[in-house]
């Protein structure tokens, strides 16, 4: 179970939407064994019902047989004790009479055993004189007890002396008694087939009814749990984008710009190792010149609107491959994956080129902006990060003091 939880949580926590496949399995697997578990116990107590019902019905027709027929195959001996025996002589008559008697009932075949297991009477002739000492059901039956029990017949001989088959029968072994003594015992076969199909269906449809119970129940929390992870997600995209995203101009925040600039800069240092080409990562400091007076004339919200539209720009200005993030305030850093300084001053005056040359629109003026730049390519002499971010800042920091509007 720990294990389980570690393994619920574990998923759930990566992708809300393994929650959803772990509940599917769950509900299947949870289906497929309560179906079974349940279908299994529906079809024992059924099973044990029909059985007891032709169990009842073999007593009775053996009393029945008992009180009407007991003196055709019972002997009454010198001593008075009393033996079941058919002579040959009543054999025709206890036979048309049985066969007459039992006719309404569904008994394919009767027995009638002798305290010593032998057959002295059978529907089917060829049985009578057989010895059955073998047969544990009626040693129990001569012990006093009564067994029942469903077998499977390939084929059966009826009354009519017809055969059936693949049939479903209750053997039932019932003590036959004289003066409080067990003295032989009958075997009644009942044919149960079409009651033992009616309980397979009742199993069935009764089954059919729990799955489908099932299937309602979880699909309702299925359509629940789903609802729950989606507002999940959606809470868990929002959280990855505020720690990812500047949520002001849409574009990487420090944190994340830094991290993909690490990125970049190691993957150039591998290939420049194995002497790869494309071992180039170029960097641009950017800022807007002059921002302060902007906030001062317009306000800080038509700040926020210059920096939105300024970082829309830049965008505009790389490869789906490139990245841009706000490194604070009004600076912007630019990390080009595979540039070398030619193609990196080329994206800088570009960038430079499209701030100048198009106004901004704020608070429903148009306002002309210039930026300033600062460049750099990682160098051989380069081991962090940090030296080359360095002379990108260094660069702004001569671009704005050497005037502004230009690319250092």
């Amino acid at each position: 179970m720990t294990y389980f939880r570690t393994i619920f949580q574990a998923d759930t926590k990566k992708d809300p939407d393994s929650l959803l496949r772990l509940f599917v399995s769950i509900a299947l697997v949870s289906i497929i064994v309560i179906t079974s578990v349940a279908g299994y116990a529906f079809y024992q107590v059924l099973q044990k019902n029909l059985v007891a019902s032709a169990e009842e019905d073999a007593i009775k027709v053996s009393t029945a047989l008992s009180e009407d027929e007991k003196a055709r195959f019972t002997t009454a001996k010198s001593d008075g004790s009393v033996s079941v025996e058919v002579s040959p002589d009543n054999f025709f008559i206890l036979d048309r009479d049985l066969r007459t008697f039992l006719a309404p009932f569904d008994i394919v075949k009767i027995k009638i055993y002798s305290s010593d297991c032998r057959i002295v009477y059978s529907t089917e002739a060829k049985l009578i004189g057989e010895v059955d000492r073998g047969n544990r059901r009626l040693a129990r039956a001569l012990a006093g007890a009564f067994d029942s029990k469903l077998e499977r017949k390939e084929e059966v001989k009826d009354l009519a002396d017809e055969l059936k088959f693949n049939v479903d029968v209750v053997e039932t072994y019932i003590p036959i008694r004289a003066h409080g003594r067990v003295i032989g015992s009958f075997e009644v076969y009942i044919d149960v087939t079409k009651y033992h199909q009616q309980t397979t269906n009742a199993a069935l449809v009764s089954l059919g009814a729990l799955c489908g119970i099932l299937v309602v129940v979880f699909g309702i929390s299925f359509l629940l749990i789903r609802r729950g992870t989606n507002e999940l997600k959606e809470t868990q995209d929002i959280l990855r984008k505020q720690t990812l995203i500047d949520g002001l101009t849409g574009t990487f925040n420090k944190r994340q710009i830094e991290l993909i600039g690490r990125r970049e800069f190691a993957r150039a240092l591998r290939r420049r190792e194995k002497g790869l080409a494309d071992a180039e990562v170029g960097f641009i400091m950017i800022d807007i010149d002059h921002f302060k007076q902007v906030n001062d004339r317009y306000g800080h919200l038509a700040g926020d609107h210059l920096l939105q539209q300024f970082a829309e720009r830049v965008t505009a200005s790389l490869r789906s491959y490139d990245s841009v993030g706000r490194f604070g305030g009004e600076e912007f850093l630019v990390v080009l994956p595979g540039s070398n300084r030619e193609q990196t001053l080329c994206v800088a005056h570009k960038i430079w080129s499209l701030v100048r040359e198009e106004p901004f629109l704020i608070d429903g003026e148009t306002l002309r902006v210039t930026t300033s730049a600062g460049v750099a390519n990682v160098q051989h002499s380069d081991d962090d990060l940090l030296q080359v971010l360095k002379r990108a800042d260094l660069n702004l920091y001569q671009a704005k003091s050497g005037g502004r509007d230009r690319v250092i």
